[in-house]
């Protein structure tokens, strides 16, 4: 072989080793040093991030404003207000005042610090509606330090954080829809923020004042199961549908209750929601073949949500417990559990929850913005966010039982009689 082949065959593995290790290096340059967003600029940070998410509202929300005005009205000042956003910490307000002018607790962004407002429900306390230009309260979260502390259903709000409610700063309204909207902001004040508990003051003769305490974090496998009356089991869930930790531990807990003759499954504490991935396995076990579950609207496209039933499914008398710390996936679970598997729901109205959300990325921030995108309804098409319990617990009914639960009480009245052991011979 000529040596000047063997020349070339003797330097191609050193300019290969060369030639990898400069384009490493190139690789590596251009990995810590990105080139920067042009459009990401401190000046330019906010803005370019608001209209993203102004953009997105516009387009891809699938529900007007909860205050029911136009979108020009809620998102122009925003807009506007953007370039006086000079930094993260700025933008993020800007951000939550967009959020909060939408008057939906469904929307909200990925991302809080010690000033942002706790997410309702999952992170109140008390449920709050307008009536007759008061604020009351509609339901106080069971287990929750406010109910120990006194706080009841009916009690009437003087104050929030020292303020007569008619001062809440309530997102912008028709006047069709303005007591929503001072129960919404209601609902948000004293849910608190982050680092900072809300205050508040009831009317009457005996007021109370009060701090109204964050819902505890307690750490609770994702299902348990307790046995509330001979032959009725009850499962609840623990804030789990968006947990893959779920589905195994639904199976275990249905293992040992197979035997029951009615089951309580307890959605009451599901105001995270979740996902349908972990939802349809706890359904299939309560449905007999292939069913619609629930409807979803997106634009000019309706479509069915089916569920699978197992071949093993159990048969019984199946009742739902919720209330309004029962959101989103837990509503869907709801309803779709009375269609499939003709479950009766116990309990008060849902949290309400609109649709389904999907998150818009802000490119500044590096956050989402996550939107109902998707209109939900039952079945037989009403919208999930006004679904009504079959057998409804009234205000009256909750503040009577003080700490006990009135809702479960309601739910075991419904089952028939438990079934007396034989006489003795």
């Amino acid at each position: 072989m000529p040596s000047g082949a063997r020349r070339g065959n003797a330097l191609a593995p050193g300019l290969l080793v060369l030639s990898l290790a400069l384009l490493a290096s190139m690789v590596a340059r251009a990995v810590a040093a990105p080139e920067p967003d042009p459009r990401c600029t401190p000046a330019r940070a906010a803005s370019t991030d608001m209209g993203v998410a102004v953009h997105a509202v516009r387009s891809r929300m699938a529900y007007p404003p909860g205050g029911g005005v136009a979108l020009d009205r809620l998102l122009a000042p925003l807009e506007q207000a953007a370039p006086q956003a000079q930094d993260d910490r700025a933008e993020l307000r800007l951000l939550e005042r967009l959020v909060y002018a939408l008057g939906d607790h469904h929307a909200h962004l990925s991302t809080n610090d010690a000033l942002s407002p706790r997410l309702v429900p999952s992170g109140a306390s008390l449920w709050v509606e307008a009536r007759d230009g008061q604020l009351v309260l509609g339901e106080v979260r069971a287990g929750s330090p406010a109910r120990a502390a006194g706080l009841r259903e009916g009690m009437v709000i003087a104050s929030i954080n020292g303020q007569p409610p008619e001062a809440l700063a309530a997102p912008p309204a028709t006047p069709a829809n303005a007591a929503a909207m001072q129960a919404f902001a209601a609902r948000v004040a004293l849910a608190g923020t982050r680092t900072a508990d809300a205050r508040l003051v009831t009317a009457g003769p005996q007021p109370l004042e009060l701090r109204i305490e964050a819902p505890p974090r307690r750490e609770e496998p994702p299902v348990t199961l307790d046995w509330p009356r001979a032959e009725v089991a009850r499962l609840r869930l623990n804030n789990s549908l968006g947990s893959d930790a779920l589905p195994a531990a639904f199976d275990a807990a249905m293992a040992d209750a197979r035997g029951a003759r009615a089951i309580v499954l307890d959605l009451r504490d599901t105001p995270s929601g979740g996902d349908s991935e972990f939802a349809k396995p706890l359904m299939a076990w309560f449905v007999d073949g292939r069913r619609p579950y629930q409807k979803h609207r997106r634009g000019a496209r309706s479509w069915l949500e089916q569920v699978q039933g197992r071949t093993d499914a159990w048969r019984g008398q199946l009742l739902v417990l919720v209330d309004h710390w029962t959101g989103s996936m837990g509503e869907g679970t709801a309803i779709g559990l009375r269609a499939a598997a003709g479950a009766t729901l116990v309990g008060t109205p849902m949290a309400g929850l609109r649709g389904a959300i999907e998150g818009v990325d802000l490119p500044c921030m590096g956050i989402a913005l996550r939107l109902p995108v998707e209109r939900l309804f039952t079945v037989q098409g009403v919208p999930r966010e006004r679904v009504q319990p079959d057998a409804l617990v009234d205000e009256a009914a909750l503040a009577a039982a003080g700490m006990d639960d009135a809702i479960l009480a309601r739910a075991l009245a419904l089952l028939p009689a438990p079934v007396p052991p034989p006489a003795a011979n």
